[in-house]
């Protein structure tokens, strides 16, 4: 479901989908 918040956010915020996605994918996969 926070996927399903976040594709949301993502498709009703186009000009911030890329810093959402830069954001959220350092939250959740950090570098190894």
């Amino acid at each position: 479901s926070e996927y399903a918040a976040l594709a949301r956010h993502i498709i009703e915020n186009p000009m911030l989908n890329g810093e959402t996605i830069r954001l959220d994918g350092a939250l959740r996969m950090p570098p190894r």
